[in-house]
C-alpha cells in the first residue's frame, strides 16, 4: 500500500513535467488553412520553405510566401 502511494506520488509530477515540455505551433496560411505542428517550424532560407513535424509524426514542408503567421500554442 505504501509502495503504491509512493509510486503514484512520484509518477504524477513526472507526467506533468513531461507534458509541459512539448510545444505545439499553429501555422496559418494566407488562404485561411491552418496546420498544427509538433515541432517548431524552421525556415530554410535557401529553399524558401518551412520544415516541421506534423502531429501525425511526419515531416512536412510549406512555402514561406504562403505563411501568414506562426503561433505557439
Amino acid at each position: 500500500m505504501i509502495k503504491t502511494r509512493f509510486f503514484i506520488l512520484l509518477l504524477v509530477p513526472c507526467l506533468l513535467l513531461a507534458s509541459c515540455g512539448t510545444s505545439h505551433y499553429k501555422i496559418t496560411l494566407r488562404d485561411g488553412r491552418e496546420f498544427m505542428t509538433a515541432s517548431q517550424p524552421e525556415l530554410n532560407r535557401k529553399t524558401g520553405y518551412y520544415k516541421f513535424r506534423s502531429l501525425s509524426d511526419k515531416d512536412a514542408l510549406i512555402r514561406a510566401d504562403e505563411v501568414l503567421m506562426i503561433n505557439e500554442m
